[in-house]
């Protein structure tokens, strides 16, 4: 697919490894600057120098923080508006803990479970509506298909991961000048989902191609496919994989 802007930017949670971190290198490949936010300031910079070996003009703005905090998501939005003209959202930062029954599992774990998994991407779509309804910008949401078939254990994960897709739904109902997607990013090579699935570590490959697919819809998603939850390996979805 085509390059765009180097005025354009974006913003990724969680984008100093795994998906978050493949989604970042291919917005920056395609001339999109970032504001990429995640806990680890040593993490970023890693990216920042794997960014460095890039042939474009575009660059990493990193924010080091808790995704939780307010003035941590303003500043992410407000380093946005100040280098560019912001056009993609991305909420990818989650926690999958804890792995519990629902008659064993701390309330307050899953109260934390929802503050990274939905209130903070909901609370970074607030603050970034004004800018992406001016750019007719896009909202991608990291979701998961766990929250189609009930799982022992994973009641706070599936839980919060209904929720931003039900969300995603009704973002792109109310928001008609934005182009709002839901995608399972698949069994991707993330130290989070080695934690869940022994196998993960074999599907390094499948984590570029995600990040791929996933950074190509942040650019050019069709405003068809809004509203959609969609698997990042779907037919309809092979254009975004160039």
């Amino acid at each position: 697919m085509a390059t765009t802007s180097s005025n354009s930017i974006a913003i990724v949670t969680g984008a100093s490894r795994g998906i978050g971190k493949a989604i970042t290198l291919h917005l920056l490949s395609k001339n999109v600057s970032v504001v990429g936010l995640a806990r680890s300031a040593s993490a970023l910079e890693i990216v920042s120098e794997e960014a460095g070996k890039l042939q474009t003009s575009a660059k990493l703005i990193p924010v080091a923080g808790d995704v939780t905090d307010e003035s941590v998501q303003q500043q992410a939005v407000d380093l946005a508006t100040q280098n560019g003209t912001l056009i993609a959202l991305v909420n990818n930062a989650a926690i999958t803990e804890p792995f519990a029954l629902i008659a064993d599992a701390a309330v307050d774990d899953w109260k934390k479970q929802f503050d990274v998994n939905l209130f903070a991407p909901l609370s970074l779509i607030k603050k970034s509506l004004p800018q992406l309804r001016q750019s007719r910008g896009k909202v991608i949401n990291l979701t998961s298909a766990i929250f189609k078939t009930p799982t022992k254990n994973q009641a706070g994960y599936s839980g919060s991961k209904a929720a931003i897709s039900y969300m995603t739904q009704t973002l792109a109902l109310e928001e008609p000048d934005i182009t709002a997607i839901a995608v399972h990013p698949g069994i991707v090579d993330t130290d989070m989902v080695a934690t869940f699935y022994t196998n993960a570590r074999d599907a390094e490959p499948e984590r570029e191609i995600s990040g791929r697919i996933i950074g190509n819809l942040a650019l050019f998603a069709e405003h068809e496919l809004t509203g959609a939850y969609v698997e990042y390996d779907e037919p309809k979805l092979s254009k975004y994989a160039e």
